[in-house]
């Protein structure tokens, strides 16, 4: 199906919650699972000066629909090691019929204490 290969544009909040204090640095990497090549079909990253970043950060990608594997990387001020949170997400399609209906939730990709590392999860949507 052309429709599900075609890139289009997906909201994602990434949520760093009570992290955010300590967070310089936020790097969200998407590839595909299964694929030929490693290298990613989307890098983006955020610079903040201590202190500065936000609880959630807004964010729109343009990815076909499907599955993907994302990992946030996240850097604090007080070490320079980034912390990584590989999850893999869905980013589902509303079919074309219905897109001028409907208001898709974004896919929100939690990212906890250092401690809670292993708990990314992914915002059900409405």
């Amino acid at each position: 199906m052309m429709e599900r290969t075609l890139p289009r544009d997906h909201e994602v909040v990434i949520d760093l919650g009570d992290a955010a204090r300590d967070v310089t640095d936020v790097e969200v990497v998407w590839t595909r699972p299964r694929s030929d090549t490693e290298e990613a079909a989307l890098t983006t990253r955020w610079h903040f000066a201590p202190g500065t970043a936000p609880a959630r950060i807004p964010a729109h990608v343009r990815l076909p629909d499907g599955e993907w594997e994302v990992d946030v990387g996240l850097q604090r001020d007080a070490t320079r090691e980034t912390t990584h949170w590989p999850r893999r997400v869905n980013l589902e399609g509303t079919p074309w019929w219905k897109r001028d209906n409907l208001k898709e939730a974004p896919v929100i990709l939690h990212v906890h204490a250092p401690e809670q590392r292993s708990s990314i999860e992914v915002g059900a949507r409405r």
